[in-house]
């Protein structure tokens, strides 16, 4: 379950990083998964994303992606 849980969180964050506009924060929730970053995208970001298992679980990531890489805090 928590491998599922991990790609479900690594999908959110490729669609946050896709539909991020240059100079926006993005910044959405749902019942099930939020998602919070800021920053330039394409220079430097930090952020954090939250995401609930089928247990009711809730699992949170924060991290930084910039000229060294994306990196888990």
């Amino acid at each position: 379950m928590k491998v599922l849980s991990v790609i479900l969180l690594a999908v959110v964050l490729f669609l946050g990083v896709v539909a991020a506009r240059p100079n926006e924060v993005l910044d959405f929730e749902t019942d099930n998964v939020s998602h919070e970053q800021h920053g330039v995208p394409g220079q430097a970001v930090h952020g954090e994303y939250e995401a609930k298992d089928a247990h009711g679980n809730w699992y949170e990531v924060k991290y930084v992606a910039d000229h060294l890489g994306f990196r888990l805090v």
